[in-house]
Order: C-alpha cells, then sequence, then structure tokens
C-alpha cells in the first residue's frame, strides 16, 4: 500500500514539475523531511524487526572440517537455537585454521595460526529448534609442518522476534 502511494505522489512531483517546478522541489523536500522524521521518531520500529541475541544462544555441534576444492575447506555441523523467544538469522564465527606441533615438555601443544576467517552463516532457527549447515572456508595457501587443528567460536548473532502461529 505504501508502494502505492509513493507512485502517486511521484507522479503528481513530475506532472507538478513541468508547471512549477519550485512547488514541486519544495514539496520533495517537505515529504523527504517529514519520512526521514518519521523514521527517527519511531523507537520501536528498530526494535520490532530484530531481537537482541547473545553468543550464547547458539550451541554449535557435530562440527566438522574437510578439505574442499583447490585448497580451500567445507565446515558442516549442526546449529542450534536456545533462545526462548527470538528466531536465528544470521550467524558470524570466527574461524582459525592452526599447525600444532607437540611441546618438548610432553605438555600442551605449540600452535601457530595459519589463518583466521569470519564467515557469516545465513540460516533461519526457530527457537528450541536446530538446523544443519555446510559452508566453504577459503584460507591462504600454506604448509602445515605438524598436525592442522581447528578453532571456532560464535562472534555475534542476529535474530528477529519470534511469533508461533495461533490455530483458530
Amino acid at each position: 500500500m505504501h508502494w502505492v502511494l509513493l507512485g502517486i505522489i511521484a507522479l503528481a512531483l513530475i506532472v507538478a514539475a513541468g508547471r512549477f517546478p519550485r512547488a514541486a522541489f519544495g514539496l520533495f523536500a517537505a515529504l523527504l523531511a517529514g519520512a526521514i522524521l518519521m523514521l527517527q521518531l519511531n523507537p520501536g520500529e528498530k526494535e520490532r524487526g530484530s531481537a537482541l541475541m547473545s553468543p550464547g544462544d547458539v550451541l554449535l555441534s557435530k562440527v566438522h572440517f574437510k578439505p574442499g576444492y583447490a585448497g580451500s575447506f567445507d565446515l558442516s555441523g549442526r546449529l542450534a537455537n536456545q533462545a526462548s523467544d527470538a528466531q536465528i538469522v544470521e550467524v558470524v564465527l570466527e574461524v582459525q585454521l592452526r599447525d600444532c606441533h607437540p611441546s618438548d615438555q610432553g605438555g600442551a601443544r605449540d600452535c601457530q595460526v595459519l589463518g583466521t576467517d569470519s564467515p557469516r552463516l545465513v540460516l533461519a532457527v526457530p527457537p528450541g529448534e536446530a538446523r544443519d549447515f555446510m559452508m566453504n572456508l577459503s584460507f591462504p595457501r600454506t604448509q602445515s609442518r605438524g598436525e592442522i587443528d581447528w578453532t571456532y567460536r560464535v562472534i555475534s548473532v542476529l535474530g528477529r522476534r519470534y511469533r508461533t502461529a495461533t490455530k483458530q
């Protein structure tokens, strides 16, 4: 409905610009200022569209890395939404490819970071549900001398308020 109204106003401004260019420009400026003011004064608009979710609301499981095409790697796993009122829309991960060597003292391994990637996973996951995912990661071509190791973590989560369908 808004698009129809905007189309009618745009058509009226084009017709009016031929006869009264100053009036059409003034009306256009006033409509533009009114639209900007309306968006700024409506505080609930942004909050209705998105919900704040923390990385703790996301659980990654069954994460596997395997070699992909042309030196890339395939990341697959399962993403679970632990929030009660928000649907996951997008998750940003931080993935590190590491080259690890056993330490001389037999304790913790000595690992060097070969590459870092921050893939964006766009996936709709309703509250309390889980979805499988798969994506391809590219790292600079480097040769590992020890054992390849992976670390990953959720950096940020974008969600939307979730409304369950009401049955009538």
